[in-house]
């Protein structure tokens, strides 16, 4: 049985466990990750176990896709300079990697390509692209969609629907979710997430979907034996009918659950939840003042450890440049 959490505190460090500042005598391996730069930006972490098999990778290229200084940076070699050969470079690798099975993550090949931003001549400041199941062998930052639907009941009390994830799934099976949740694809939405999840996840209707309302960001840095992951969610939140019940319809989803705010917290604090939407639930009670300043200890620790700062560029759009083309270069990218 997982431990229990004495704290919000502690639910959020369970999340957000990648440590702030390295310690060069801490054996463990997170401490020793080095940057994956593109020109002025780190882009990602690459973790020392991941070196060995990207040297043997890159020395039988020719000419060297990557430029790599153990113990010091990774970066592309001069001549990947633009969107479609970083796209292409990262796309025959990781192809390499899961036909020679080199890393277990890629057995969970998605067939989904997830932007990695740091590219400022680009309106939209995507350097490249990549499958999703390669981004923690990289530390690419990720980005999602997750959504807090509720009913609000004849006294005004605030009930929150709550999802069992599926026994069968890749990751974190049979842990409590919120609602609705995905990974933000390339040229999608936060919206257009939110209301394809719904459809696809809970089968909650479109026009239903849409009165999502997109109400901030979590952010943190995290790992598992995969890799690195951080991640930013876009929380949104939906007050859904009385009468609409939340049904599971792609598999993802074991069950919906409607349960009291209480309920909710206890479950928090029993460690039942997959842990970002562990934090994503957290930051639904601070807006809702189940958690306040005036009963809640670590308040002001829990805004700041809700929102942690990434070292990595963020997506944002340009008005005065012309957008670069779109070039299907790749396998990965046709899908």
């Amino acid at each position: 049985m997982a431990p229990r959490f004495d704290s919000y505190l502690q639910v959020i460090t369970h999340a957000d466990k990648f440590p702030h500042e390295f310690d060069p005598k801490n054996p463990d391996e997170v401490h020793h990750a080095i940057p994956f730069r593109l020109h002025p930006h780190i882009v990602g972490r690459v973790l020392p176990s991941t070196l060995p098999p990207l040297i043997e990778y890159n020395d039988a290229q020719n000419p060297k896709p990557f430029d790599i200084v153990e113990g010091s940076y990774v970066s592309f070699a001069y001549w990947v300079d633009t969107f479609d050969k970083r796209t292409q470079v990262m796309e025959d690798l990781l192809q390499t990697w899961r036909k020679q099975k080199t890393f277990n993550v890629l057995r969970g090949w998605r067939n989904e390509i997830f932007p990695v931003y740091g590219d400022s001549t680009r309106t939209d400041n995507v350097a490249f692209v990549i499958e999703r199941a390669g981004t923690p062998l990289f530390g690419i930052s990720q980005f999602g969609a997750h959504l807090n639907a509720y009913v609000r009941e004849h006294d005004g009390t605030i009930k929150l629907w709550v999802a069992r994830r599926s026994k069968t799934k890749q990751t974190w099976p049979g842990l409590l979710d919120n609602c609705v949740a995905g990974g933000i694809s390339y040229q999608a939405t936060t919206k257009d997430t939110i209301v394809r999840e719904c459809d696809e996840e809970a089968s909650i209707p479109p026009e239903i979907a849409k009165q999502a309302r997109n109400v901030g960001a979590v952010s943190y840095f995290t790992y598992t034996d995969h890799g690195l992951v951080p991640e930013t969610q876009y929380t949104f939140d939906l007050e859904l009918p009385r009468d609409l019940i939340p049904t599971p319809r792609d598999g993802e989803v074991e069950c919906f659950y409607l349960w009291s705010l209480e309920k909710v917290r206890e479950t928090l604090l029993n460690n039942e939840w997959k842990p970002n939407c562990a934090l994503v639930t957290i930051d639904f009670l601070m807006r809702h003042s189940v958690i306040t300043a005036d009963t809640e200890p670590d308040y002001i620790d829990l805004t700041y450890r809700l929102h942690r700062k990434l070292e990595f560029p963020t997506p944002h759009k340009r008005k005065d440049a012309a957008r670069a083309p779109f070039v299907v270069t790749s396998s990965c990218q046709q899908q």
